[in-house]
């Protein structure tokens, strides 16, 4: 599902978090997750499961390029979640 489009500058470092609280079923929580970027070029230098949210911060781009983020999370349950987002980066 994508969740969303940011905008973002090439030297800045920021942070983006996914609350999963409405997809987890009572009693599954969150064990792991693992990311992809599309093209190359940005990147992801820490993910975190703070159950239920998954943290992670992005560094690097090039300006003029939009990247999807792609997370996948996994439950204990068994579930594989997967949500996209969208980061343009501009030098303004």
């Amino acid at each position: 599902m994508k969740l969303g489009s940011f905008i973002k500058q090439p030297r800045e470092r920021e942070s983006y978090t996914i609350n999963y609280s409405l997809d987890l079923t009572a009693g599954d929580n969150l064990q792991g997750a693992t990311s992809s970027i599309e093209p190359a070029g940005l990147q992801i230098d820490q993910l975190d499961v703070f159950d239920p949210r998954v943290r992670f911060w992005v560094v690097g781009g090039e300006v003029g390029i939009s990247y999807k983020v792609t997370i996948t999370a996994t439950t204990s349950d068994g579930r594989i979640l997967e949500d996209e987002v969208m980061i343009k980066i501009k030098d303004y």
